[in-house]
């Protein structure tokens, strides 16, 4: 899950270093608002995911996300 998020981040931003588990998605990514908006579709649509506002601000790290990405897909 962690590669195929990676992927879809990589459509939005061209980081200067490898994203990692630790890269931080708003400070580490520089992703705006309008991004994460784009991004929470396409993980819906990538795994059947709805992320809020309030997930992007407690998932601030990829792995993070990943991480809430695989209890919400149980």
């Amino acid at each position: 899950m962690f590669e195929k998020l990676v992927d879809i981040i990589l459509n939005y931003v061209e980081p200067e270093e490898e994203i990692t588990e630790e890269t931080g998605i708003k400070r580490g990514l520089g992703l705006s608002s309008f991004d994460l908006v784009c991004l929470s579709d396409e993980i819906h649509n990538e795994f059947g995911v709805v992320l809020n506002a309030d997930d992007f601000r407690e998932c601030d790290t990829v792995g993070k996300l990943v991480a809430h990405l695989e209890c919400a897909a149980r």
